[in-house]
């Protein structure tokens, strides 16, 4: 399972920018995290009470949660990306921008119908019976 999006890289730039301003610095921001939904032909970045909503091309729709420091260090990496348009895939434990991966276990892809969390479990291997 894994969402998938190409939005303006401009735009999120000064969505990233605006959002940071109004996080909570990392002591108070205790186990909150960023959800990121797309949907339709929109991407939804919302933390807390707050959100910015951006026109993207969605490949593959759904909410995926990234811990609060991740989403600092994504941001500070915004600046070294060039071009009009950037892809975004995100799956669990893996956050994708272009080619470059960030990977942290609590980066989550949640489920559309009750909005609960996938975890990157391998299945079980089959028995003979």
């Amino acid at each position: 399972m894994e969402i998938q999006f190409t939005v303006n890289l401009v735009e999120l730039k000064r969505a990233v920018r605006r959002l940071l301003a109004r996080l909570p610095d990392e002591s108070a921001a205790g186990d909150d995290s960023i959800v990121f939904g797309a949907s339709g032909n929109s991407l939804e970045i919302v933390v807390g009470g707050t959100s910015e909503v951006l026109r993207a091309a969605i490949v593959h729709p759904g909410k995926a949660r990234v811990p609060h420091h991740v989403f600092r260090t994504i941001a500070r990496s915004l600046r070294f990306h060039r071009g009009r348009a950037i892809a975004i895939v995100v799956s669990p434990a893996v956050f994708k921008i272009n080619r470059t991966g960030y990977r942290h276990p609590g980066i989550s892809i949640l489920s559309p119908v009750r909005g609960q969390a996938f975890i990157g479990v391998k299945p079980a291997k089959l028995q003979n019976l």
